[in-house]
């Protein structure tokens, strides 16, 4: 994806990343029933109206809105069938417990449906959602999402659904100019809705049972305006001529698929501050974070519950297998892993220094080349001064890097079977960056 759209989708997240790919491009502009879906979500939603269909059929809990239901029992979710399937229109967000266990997994799925009902999912006690994996990858059904690619991986990671009918609000805001992208700033630029969002339950362990009808209600509020929110954020699109360009976008989400993070013996890599260490240092923090893996699985803690970043930096650095002598560090390493830690130490002491992994040649940067991806970045800059929108959504930085080292070769030539431009971006900025290279740059193109 775009820097900007990267920088959406995932913050705050702890599921692996994954590339983006092409997706074809499915048009879900439909007027009449995005209408529909408005003014049903305006009267089910904004006003918090009472659900209608089968929210009495499943279980009300005491303390919670009216118009929200917990779903926990099969009973429950069997009777919600009729009502889900007469939806052409969902709200999906989730609540994972990667704070407090270890692997992650989903610990609440939160719906909204166009009446205005809102519905708590929990995946820990009902062991079936076909259902919801049909809804999701059903084309006719759309699934409005906030900063979605996370629910997006978990989905997959865990339940193996695919949404096929994805609009993202985080995406089209920025589409419309929005700078500041987490919901309750969205919410508050585009409907003037100011969500209270607690910062107690921020943390909190969503796979505890049972939670409290103030974490349920929080969790509600992270789609209880989401319907609301996608069609007035339509209606600016449509007066922007972006609609399509979000769609293309939405489309190419549709493709994120979980994947899993690199193994403990090259993960080690990604920890700030290894690469300042020296070679013999390196090894032990490899091993360190083999034992912190193994530890955190054996426990069912997140590895940063193991032992942190910062003391097995610490630890690599002194490069002592004395455990009973390690400081502040020793607290991390209590006497049920205590033995386990010193082998770990040990094994790294014992191991051939680990130089930090060289890079594969690609050619240097000449001074031309550098000077050449300065001037495009001064053409991306204007182009999104003229659209109002982040830089990093108007023109993909890899495709400006390979163009600044090729300058005899043509646009499309360059932009790779993962096709990094999009063609919204072709259509309507493509021509101006033709013009400025051959005008400003000299390109024989």
């Amino acid at each position: 994806m775009n820097e900007a759209m990267d920088a959406i989708e995932g913050r705050g997240r702890s599921a692996s990343t994954s590339g983006q790919t092409s997706g074809g491009q499915t048009s879900r502009d439909q007027t009449t029933r995005d209408q529909t879906s408005h003014d049903q979500t305006t009267q089910g939603q904004t006003s918090g109206g009472q659900a209608s269909g089968g929210q009495t059929s499943a279980r009300a809990t005491s303390g919670l809105p009216p118009d929200v239901t917990l779903v926990d029992s099969p009973e429950a979710w069997a009777a919600l069938e009729s009502e889900l399937r007469s939806c052409s229109q969902l709200a999906l967000d989730l609540e994972a417990d990667g704070f407090h266990r270890y692997p992650e997994r989903v610990a609440l799925v939160q719906l909204a449906l166009p009446s205005g009902h809102l519905l708590i999912v929990d995946p820990v006690r009902l062991t079936r959602l076909d259902l919801l994996g049909e809804l999701l990858g059903d084309t006719h059904v759309e699934v409005v999402v906030h900063a979605g690619a996370f629910d997006l991986r978990s989905m997959d990671r865990d339940f193996g659904f695919h949404i096929r009918g994805l609009f993202d609000t985080a995406v089209a805001a920025q589409f419309c100019g929005a700078r500041r992208t987490g919901l309750g700033n969205v919410l508050a630029e585009f409907t003037g809705i100011h969500l209270d969002k607690p910062k107690r339950y921020q943390r909190l362990d969503w796979s505890a049972r049972p939670l409290k009808p103030g974490a349920l209600d929080y969790a509600s509020g992270d789609v209880r305006y989401l319907l609301a929110l996608a069609a007035e954020l339509k209606s600016r699109l449509r007066e922007l001529g972006r609609l399509t360009w979000v769609e293309e976008e939405c489309a190419r989400l549709e493709t994120v698929r979980y994947e899993a993070p690199r193994p403990p013996d090259e993960s080690w890599m990604s920890i700030r501050g290894a690469r300042d260490l020296s070679d013999p240092s390196r090894a032990v923090l490899r091993e360190l974070n083999v034992f912190r893996e193994a530890e955190a699985r054996r426990s069912g803690k997140p590895p940063y519950r193991v032992i942190t970043n910062k003391t097995m930096l610490e630890l690599a650095q002194r490069r002592t297998a004395d455990v009973d002598r390690l400081g502040s560090a020793n607290g991390e390493g209590r006497r049920r892993f205590r033995e386990r830690l010193r082998q770990a130490l040990q094994r790294g002491i014992d191991a051939e220094p680990q130089p930090w992994p060289r890079r594969a040649a690609n050619g240097r940067w000449s001074h031309h080349a550098r000077d050449r991806l300065k001037a495009l970045k001064r053409w991306r800059a204007g182009e999104a001064e003229v659209l109002d929108l982040d830089p990093g959504i108007v023109w993909p930085m890899d495709h400006l890097k390979a163009i600044a080292v090729h300058e005899a070769a043509a646009s499309g030539e360059l932009d790779g079977p993962e096709s990094r431009v999009r063609r919204w971006q072709w259509d309507n900025l493509g021509p101006s960056l033709e013009r400025f290279r051959r005008e400003q740059l000299g390109d024989p193109v």
